[in-house]
């Protein structure tokens, strides 16, 4: 007879069997039906955590209603610029108001010193007089033979072509004739050169050198045709000895046109010192552009102790020969495009990797960035020579916000005062070269020729502070000044320009263009020591990966002006 235990256990027996063939016979429909029994279990899953997936819900559906409600009531700060880095995002970091609203020393200082002069630059001095064994005129000359020039380009690329004019004519032992300025190009300016510079003080002062006449004069009592030729870019002595002066001896005058930087960068000393005395001391302006850059000069030194001159090269020639391009979309590549399309021998640019590489000038703001994380505050005023600037006021906004004491040749000249230049782009240029000249510091947005050109003299004549951005580092962060806080952006910034701030011994002998850095006339004072040697080091340092980039050749795009809206507003 069975017990009562026995029982209970034959029961509990029964059940655990029953569960095991439950449970297979749900794998088998599982199995049989995959897609039913998965959404049988998945729907346990929720029925069993429901309180959590609820919650979660809850908590993704209240994110998204807040940021609706914060785009509605506080929508995201608009583009202050046409410009913007092609990586930038919603949320500017490092943008015009923080530096605005960051606090600078009004004397700068961040960079460890006074940011309006070097201490060390009285301990240099220009030196290009000629040496006891270098050859004067009237010992080397040749009789009836005459050089003649036509320049190229606009102001200053036409002071490198009667620079190196004097250096040709000296090398062919001829007589230069007063170099021919370019008429033809974009500016139509109809110039000569005795409008422009003090043709007798030209003359005068080169007369041991070279011998230079105002006019070829008559042959046989006709008009003298000279033969015209052209030498490559970059010519050395030898190469003038063997292309041109053959011609000059059969022909007795020749003309080299199209002539810019038709001689080479490297020539021995005297030549170079040679160089240095036409552009720093015989290519002088006439009386009526001194009398008024003055003026100009005196009237900023009005308005503050110190004051900046910016070349801001931004007009849309000088974009479109670069290749640059600045995020305008669809409208600004076919604007550029068409203006692009002038020069028929230029090859299909990469902008991105030009913009990488350096070359392309940095935008208004990017400049007044770069200045305010340098240390120079608002209430600095500034001088900007620059032609038509592409993209207008829109472009100018972010640079006019962070400096706003904003000048210009324009803003503090009469229209009547400018009325004997306004017309001639040569002699407005010419106006901007002597404030920028004359200025406590100059800056540059590019590497063209102006910049170059000033970079030099600047050299030449006390190292006054000349800052040339560092546009390949700079680049790459301004790409990424989204992702940092403007004390990281500031310090980067003064980091990278270091060897671009014109101080003494920045670049090492023979590197860059001559013009601008005119080593061979550089001389220092004996037995001082005139910069430590870690920032010796920083500075060579940095000049050589400067030198490194290539310079573009800004043919015909030296400088513009909208004259006619001058003239009609």
């Amino acid at each position: 007879m069975t017990t009562l235990k026995e029982l209970k256990k034959l029961i509990f027996s029964l059940k655990i069997r029953r569960k095991k063939s439950e449970r297979n016979n749900t794998t088998t429909t599982i199995h049989l039906h995959g897609s039913n029994g998965f959404y049988i279990g998945l729907k346990l899953i929720f029925w069993r955590k429901r309180r959590r997936v609820f919650s979660f819900i809850s908590a993704i559906s209240g994110c998204l209603l807040l940021l609706l409600f914060s785009s509605v009531y506080f929508p995201p700060p608009t583009a202050n610029n046409l410009f913007l880095p092609r990586h930038s995002s919603v949320r500017h970091v490092v943008n015009v108001r923080e530096a605005l609203e960051y606090n600078f020393e009004a004397s700068g200082g961040n960079l460890g010193r006074d940011l309006w002069s070097w201490s060390q630059s009285t301990f240099y001095y220009g030196c290009s007089n000629a040496s006891k064994t270098f050859q004067t005129a009237n010992r080397k000359k040749l009789p009836d033979r005459y050089l003649l020039i036509a320049t190229s380009g606009g102001l200053n690329q036409q002071r490198t072509g009667i620079i190196d004019a004097v250096v040709a004519a000296y090398i062919l032992n001829a007589t230069l004739v007063i170099p021919r300025l370019d008429q033809q190009s974009y500016w139509k300016d109809t110039s000569c050169f005795a409008e422009i510079f003090d043709v007798n003080w030209f003359i005068s002062y080169l007369s041991r050198d070279v011998e230079i006449i105002k006019e070829l004069p008559p042959k046989g009592g006709k008009a003298w045709i000279p033969r015209t030729i052209r030498v490559p870019r970059k010519c050395d002595p030898t190469c003038y000895e063997t292309r041109v002066l053959p011609v000059l001896n059969r022909t007795q005058a020749v003309e080299l046109t199209k002539f810019d930087y038709r001689l080479s960068n490297r020539l021995d000393t005297e030549l170079q010192k040679l160089r240095c005395r036409v552009n720093y001391h015989a290519l002088r302006f006439t009386d009526p552009i001194l009398k008024m850059g003055k003026l100009l000069v005196e009237r900023m030194k009005m308005k503050a102790k110190y004051f900046i001159a910016l070349h801001l090269r931004f007009e849309p020639d000088m974009l479109a020969f670069s290749g640059c391009y600045y995020g305008g979309g669809d409208k600004e590549r076919a604007e550029l495009g068409a203006i692009r399309k002038r020069w028929k021998t230029l090859h299909a640019s990469n902008p991105e990797k030009v913009r990488r590489n350096g070359k392309c000038p940095l935008t208004p703001e990017e400049v007044g960035l770069m200045l305010r994380a340098l240390g120079f505050g608002s209430d600095v005023h500034i001088y900007v020579a620059s032609g038509d600037v592409y993209g207008g006021e829109e472009s100018l906004a972010p640079l006019k916000g962070l400096f706003p004491n904003f000048h210009s040749k324009q803003t503090i000249a009469t229209k009547e005062e400018l009325a004997q230049f306004s017309s001639f782009s040569g002699r407005m240029a010419a106006l901007d070269y002597i404030v920028c000249d004359e200025t406590d510091v100059f800056v540059a947005n590019n590497n063209g020729n102006m910049a170059r050109m000033l970079a030099g003299r600047r050299r030449y004549f006390g190292h006054k502070p000349t800052i040339r951005p560092n546009a390949r580092k700079l680049y790459k962060l301004f790409l990424d000044r989204n992702n940092m806080t403007w004390e990281e952006f500031s310090s980067r910034v003064r980091t990278y320009q270091i060897g671009f701030m014109g101080e003494p011994n920045e670049m090492k002998p023979g590197k860059g263009e001559f013009h601008e850095n005119p080593d061979s006339c550089l001389c220092q004072a004996r037995g001082i020591e005139t910069i430590e040697e870690k920032n010796r080091k920083d500075a060579v340092e940095m000049s050589d990966e400067y030198q490194s980039i290539e310079d573009p050749d800004w043919i015909d795009v030296d400088y513009l002006y909208k004259i006619e809206e001058f003239m009609s507003d």
